[in-house]
């Protein structure tokens, strides 16, 4: 009995903290606490004068108190989620009282033309689908703008944010069938229900801000609202550890141990008395290692400093697995420890190593790109765990949701049904009187079947009743110049704003639309007449009394009151739809506590957005341990905000010398503000006990050399001192590293980015040199500061003829930070003009500057100019001298020589200095090679470091050609050719041969293919003829073939690779072929699909087609449809889609086509070869069809899976 009313207690206790923290309940008045959790119109209309009023952070010095220290926290974080955005409407507002051009620009995006179009009832909550115009068309698949979770708001055309101004959320930006669409659709979440417009014909201004991004704040704004709520006890000790003290160390042995007594110490071992745990030789810990484990186990406040390659991660998993080692030895249901990283990709690794430890875990949000951290997210974990419908409660809450949305249904239908208006809801909301009523309802008219089927107005408006859609398309949909967005940070930028993954891709539901079907025409020679309609509306009791010509006016008129006569219904109604929908959020929270406790998962992992994204769930566990990888750059208030009441310990790992929290708004970064100062910082400037890991196990001594200024006591582990572990670079002669110095002048690009070109270009022949030499490219990395310099590189490395094939690893240092490689080039790119003055932007920053310094293994190199770093400023020079002396001391640069390489054959040394300098250079030095080639030829070379069966020999050959038996023409590393008629006649019958070869997979078509395994199962009697769209002696490369013959060939590369490459060229073509579909369906492309994505048209005509050729087959038209989506498209001859994109869908299944199926066998990958076919007049000829041709033929892989 005591069992049950303690599990009624706790149960109890999960359902009000759940409860808690999805309604939030916020004081009255006017200070922080009872701010909403979306901003108001009246903080984003703010002038400049009145926006700053901000407290302080203080970060060094103790705060007074905790209502001040939290306060300073919020009313900061909410201005830097909103402070673009107010900025932006500003900036709009003055343009448009000066009459200026409300362009975009360098602080905002406008868009025009927007319209809610419908609403999309989903289980997150009423989502406004809008349609929009940009000022320019966008490549939205490479643009940043609207990402999910933006602020933006929202204004009539007419008012300019006067009086009116609407904020919301971007819910999700999906492309198909969204963002494809002309004009645009987004899906958008109104901050206030009472704010939800209804009107498709109100024409609203939208505005977004470049800068600021509320959703990486709008939780930890809540979680610190929360916090200031609950009261934490401060103990040295964790209150669970004193009364369980022994803890289990075992773990950490990395060898069998054949002491006992030993082993038993270390299960046993009491963490309270004083001492550390003796594992010295028998686990991988060194002993700032173990000193930090301990603390991290017993301790209520750990702060771990792990300078480059010391460990950290090693170290928390460690840690780790002492905490779930001794939690199984506390007695009763233990909660799960919550481990937390800044991004995903450190998230994934972390918890990836709880998985080689066996610890059963929970990952929490759907951006991970691993494959195995899939079967551990919520959505998979609650499916194997069969919670079925959810209860009866939950069945309860979605009767409720769909109750409701059935009542918003009708209502709208009132308003915006097939049919005309009803003139007794004109009647019911005081818009018409009562004998204008009656003056409908004569009972001496005549009735029809239209009159009946669209009501009384029918016969009023006659001829002036005109679809709506005639006025809709009255407007032009313009856009300008096609604009392609700087790189965005697909690590926080695509993800929508959904609670659960099963909502991760797209956020579903029923869609209420808000468009008229049938309006008014109005008057041909008024431009404007609303008054006009007005005055004849109350001037008439009887409306047939009003002119034909102005009825239409009129009708116009009366549907605009109707909609604004029933906005504070729908209003309400949609209100109360978010209030279903949090109760239904809240239940699942409570179902998926009570599964983590079923499932006994030991660990669970998010990222630190995550911690109060979902803080009902996290804190309803009423975890003790919450662990944070990356906590250095964390900010703050993501941090304090997820301090759930139960937490008893928490641990901070991170490296505040490395990359600082991100603020979009910079001078909230800065001084008094200290965005940009972690709570990890903060402590350990202000003295708080904390372990700094000692020993690097990454960097040979001469480049820790160069880090070791950041870092007090830092140590070279015996492992980086070993030749065999850390060889010297091939081709520098034991120079692993250098400092290269020049005065190429800088560029600046379009989007404000800085370039260099001549450096960029010496560093791809200095790259190109290390892969002579052996250096594979995969393990080489150019870091630099700014995009534009990246895309350069990434463009001179993939047009470098040296390096076809190659894979290149080409970053920004921000999104380097936690990664290494053998090799590492840093391009510094800031080089202005003297007359311009020395500058050197952001490279002032220290910690981006340890991180560019500290990625290298074996090798690293520096490009740049350094007499403008050393002279920009104060801080440049302090920051970049330090670093280029610790070049200098080791002899390490020579600013008038240049680059120092070493032949690896001869020993010789040869200076680059300028680009001329690399010449023919091939590896090696100016002597030439003279060795004898395999082909019997002497090399003609300079001397290179690539093996002679690697290079094509340049002489001439002299070999007999079997075609013709004349002697070859062409060279002896060439395919042997003869400039006769016989050769070419033989070469054109073998090429005949192979296309009519049907007894191999070589040269066979798909529909050989298809007959040879059961084309039979498709009403198949003979085999089938092949339709063709192209025009016969068109010259055209195979690329550009519709519906023509293509000849195929077995692919030798590995098919995993094919459907890489398939996915990635169809998402390239997606803009393209999304114009020639009439309608089709998405489907992804799945490694355990059978088969691409095929279609089927309502005429029989069944579709396999691929991202540039479409193959058909006539099929019955009584074909089942066995599809595992919809396979349905409008009419035939259509050219659908398929890949990883869209198009309607028919998947064959091996129980209804087993011959058919047999095909689907990974050898069976074909590619297209070249073949002289028309080219469509689509304009596809552009960047990515060049980048396919290859020697005069395409390369294009159709997956048989």
């Amino acid at each position: 009995m005591a069992n049950r009313d303690e599990w009624i207690q706790v149960s109890a206790t999960r359902d009000e903290i759940v409860r808690s923290n999805v309604f939030v309940k916020l004081e009255d008045g006017d200070g922080w606490r009872s701010k909403p959790e979306i901003p108001t119109a009246k903080e984003i209309l703010l002038l400049q004068k009145e926006a700053e009023g901000l407290p302080e952070n203080h970060v060094k010095q103790p705060w007074k108190s905790k209502e001040d220290y939290l306060e300073a926290q919020y009313e900061i974080l909410r201005r830097e989620g909103t402070e673009g955005l107010r900025f932006a409407v500003n900036n709009y507002i003055y343009n448009s009282n000066h009459g200026l051009r409300q362009d975009d620009d360098e602080h905002k995006f406008v868009y025009t033309q927007v319209r809610v179009k419908s609403y999309v009832m989903t289980a997150l909550g009423p989502l406004a689908r809008v349609e929009f115009m940009p000022q320019r068309a966008i490549k939205w698949l490479k643009s940043g703008r609207l990402k999910p979770g933006s602020l933006l708001a929202l204004t009539t055309k007419a008012d300019k944010f006067k009086t009116i101004c609407k904020v919301a959320v971007v819910a999700q930006r999906p492309y198909l069938f969204g963002l494809d669409q002309t004009p645009p659709l987004v899906d958008l979440m109104w901050g206030n229900p009472e704010d939800a417009v209804f009107d498709y014909d109100l024409e609203l201004v939208m505005i977004e801000a470049r800068h600021g991004y509320f959703e990486s704040s709008r939780h930890s704004l809540v979680g610190l609202q929360l916090a200031a709520q609950t009261d934490h006890k401060k103990d040295e000790t964790p209150s669970f550890i004193h009364q369980n003290p022994i803890m289990d160390f075992s773990p950490v042995v990395r060898q069998p141990l054949a002491d006992f007594e030993k082993l038993k110490s270390l299960r046993d071992f009491n963490i309270l008395s004083g001492a550390l745990p003796d594992v010295e030789d028998i686990s991988l810990l060194d002993p700032s290692q173990l000193s930090a484990l301990h603390r991290m186990v017993s301790k209520e406040l750990a702060i771990i400093q792990g300078p480059p390659g010391t460990g950290k991660t090693f170290t928390s998993v460690e840690a780790i697995k002492v905490m779930l080692a001794s939690r199984r030895k506390r007695p009763g249901r233990n909660p799960p420890l919550i481990v937390a990283a800044q991004t995903n990709h450190a998230l994934d690794q972390l918890l990836g190593h709880c998985l080689d430890a066996n610890v059963k875990i929970l990952r929490l949000g759907s951006r991970s790109d691993r494959e195995d951290m899939r079967p551990y997210s919520l959505y998979e974990t609650r499916r194997k765990c069969s919670r079925g419908g959810g209860g009866k409660r939950f069945r309860e809450l979605e009767d409720d949701r769909h109750t409701n949305i059935n009542r918003v249904q009708a209502l709208v239908n009132s308003v915006f049904g097939d049919s005309l208006i009803d003139p007794r809801e004109l009647h019911a909301h005081g818009i018409i009187t009562e004998a204008q009523l009656e003056s409908l309802y004569d009972e001496e008219m005549e009735t029809s079947p239209e009159l009946e089927k669209l009501g009384p107005f029918s016969l009023w408006l006659g001829d002036s009743r005109i679809p709506a859609q005639i006025i809709r398309d009255r407007q032009p949909l313009v856009s300008e110049t096609l604009e392609a967005d700087e790189d965005f940070d697909y690590e926080r930028d695509v993800e929508n704003i959904a609670y659960d993954e099963e909502d991760a891709d797209r956020i579903n539901g029923r869609e209420v639309k808000l468009m008229h079907v049938w309006t008014g025409k109005e008057p041909g020679h008024f431009k404007s007449w609303n008054h006009r309609a007005q005055r004849l509306l109350r001037e008439n009791d009887n409306l047939f009394d009003i002119p034909q010509d102005w009825r239409g006016a009129v009708y116009q008129h009366l549907q605009s009151k109707l909609v604004q006569a029933t906005t504070p219904t729908l209003a309400g109604l949609l209100a109360k739809y978010v209030e279903i929908c949090k109760q239904r959020r809240a239940l699942k929270a409570r179902q998926d506590i009570d599964m983590v406790f079923s499932q006994d998962i030991a660990v669970i992992g998010c990222t630190t957005t995550g911690l109060t994204k979902y803080r009902a769930f996290l804190a309803g566990l009423q975890p003790l341990t919450l662990l944070i990888e990356e906590a250095a750059e964390t900010r703050e208030g993501n941090i304090t905000s997820a301090l759930y009441p139960s937490l008893q310990q928490l641990v901070l790992v991170g490296d505040h010398a490395q990359m600082s929290p991100r603020c979009d708004i910079r001078w909230l970064g800065e001084h008094p503000y200290n965005l940009n100062v972690s709570l990890f910082e903060r402590l350990v400037n202000l003295d708080m006990n904390h372990i700094m890991l000692n020993q690097q196990r990454r960097m040979r001594p001469e480049l820790s050399h160069i880090v070791s200024p950041f870092y007090k006591n830092l140590q070279d582990h015996s492992s980086v001192q070993s030749p065999q572990a850390r060889p010297d670079v091939p081709g520098m002669g034991g120079r692993n590293c250098w400092f290269f110095d020049h005065e190429w002048v800088e560029e600046t690009n379009s989007d404000n980015s800085k370039l260099n070109d001549q450096e960029a270009e010496m560093i791809t022949l200095f790259f190109v040199y290390l892969v002579a030499n052996g250096v594979s490219s995969e393990k080489i990395t150019i870091l630099t500061y700014y995009r534009g310099q990246r895309s350069l590189l990434l463009r001179n490395l993939k047009g470098h003829p040296s390096l076809t094939g190659c894979y290149f690893n080409v970053f920004t240092v921000d999104s380097y930070q936690g990664e290494e490689n053998d090799v590492v080039l840093l391009s510094l790119v800031r080089s202005p003009l003297p007359a311009y003055g020395r500058n050197i932007g952001f490279l002032d920053n220290q910690h981006r500057a340890v991180v560019a310094i500290s990625r290298a293994r074996q090798g690293f190199y520096i490009f740049g100019n350094v007499t403008n770093l050393l002279e920009a400023k104060i801080e440049s020079s302090v920051l970049w001298g330090s670093i280029f002396h610790r070049f200098a001391d080791q002899g390490m640069v020579n600013r008038e020589l240049g680059l120092p390489l070493v032949c690896q054959n001869h020993g010789n040394e040869i200076w680059i200095k300028e680009l001329e300098d690399w010449a023919d250079n091939a590896g090696g030095c100016d002597e030439r090679c003279l060795e004898t080639r395999p082909c019997g030829h002497p090399c003609t070379l300079r001397c290179h470091a690539i093996a002679h069966e690697n290079l094509p020999c340049s002489s001439p050959c002299f070999r007999i050609v079997p075609e013709c038996g004349h002697s070859c023409h062409g060279l002896c590393g060439e395919r042997c050719f003869h400039d006769c008629e016989r050769f070419r006649q033989e070469k054109a019958l073998a090429k005949q041969a192979q296309r009519q070869d049907t007894s191999s997979p070589k040269g066979k078509t798909i529909e050989d293919l298809l007959l040879q395994h059961g084309a039979h199962d498709f009403g198949h009697e003979e085999p089938v003829k092949r339709k063709s769209g192209t025009s016969a002696g068109s010259p055209a490369r195979g690329l550009y073939s519709h519906l023509g013959e293509m000849p195929l060939r077995p692919l030798d590369d590995n098919w995993k690779n094919a459907e890489a490459v398939i996915q990635q060229k169809d998402r390239e073509l997606d803009g393209e072929l999304a114009k020639r579909n009439e309608k089709w369906f998405s489907q992804r492309h799945h490694v355990q699909d059978k088969w691409m994505p095929t279609g089927i048209t309502t005429s029989g005509i069944r579709v396999r087609a691929g991202p540039i050729i479409t193959q058909t087959l006539q099929l019955p038209n009584d074909l089942p449809a066995m599809t595992t989506t919809t396979a349905l498209a409008t009419g035939s001859g259509i050219p659908l889609r398929a890949g990883s994109g869209a198009g309607p869908i028919f998947a064959p299944t091996s129980s209804q086509f087993p011959n058919i199926a047999a095909v689907a066998q990974p050898e069976l990958l074909i590619e297209f070869e070249q073949d002289n076919s028309a080219a469509p007049e689509s304009g596809m000829a552009n960047e990515t069809t060049r980048e396919l041709e290859d020697n005069g033929e395409e390369k294009w892989l159709i997956d048989f899976e």
